[in-house]
């Protein structure tokens, strides 16, 4: 996000931020009813991730970003992606990585995918890497 894009969201995320600090003050029995499910489903998402990454978090500060994530973007159908080609990009530097030289069939059986395939994913991974250290000269 640009910082342009910023300040149009700065007056009303100033007051919104104040108005869901008060999460702090409130006890949670007395909110619990007005969780809406799908909103309580992304907080224990988020903080299971967290858990899975071994790293701390605060209830609240969880349960803030939902709610004001949920008030810029909540009442609007939006399409959410599924990242399928980030998980893709993903896919294939773990496929370089556990690359050795000749298990080729071995990582075509465990990623579900041709042998061929698996050559195409080390091949664009190492133009990848190469463009990284020897970016190409201006001509």
């Amino acid at each position: 996000m640009t910082d342009e894009q910023h300040d149009l969201f700065a007056d009303d995320h100033e007051m919104v931020g104040q108005l869901f600090d008060k999460l702090d003050h409130i006890p949670d029995d007395e909110l619990s009813k007005s969780w809406e499910s799908v909103l309580v489903k992304l907080v224990q998402l988020i903080k299971a991730e967290f858990s899975r990454q071994g790293k701390s978090f605060d209830d609240k500060t969880i349960e803030k970003i939902i709610l004001v994530i949920s008030h810029y973007l909540g009442g609007r159908a939006i399409y959410l992606p599924r990242a399928d080609r980030l998980k893709e990009a993903l896919r294939d530097y773990a496929i370089y990585n556990d690359f050795n030289g000749g298990n080729v069939r071995a990582l075509s059986e465990r990623y579900g995918l041709s042998e061929p395939h698996i050559y195409a994913i080390i091949r664009k991974q190492r133009n990848i890497i190469k463009k990284r250290y020897q970016p190409e000269l201006p001509y």
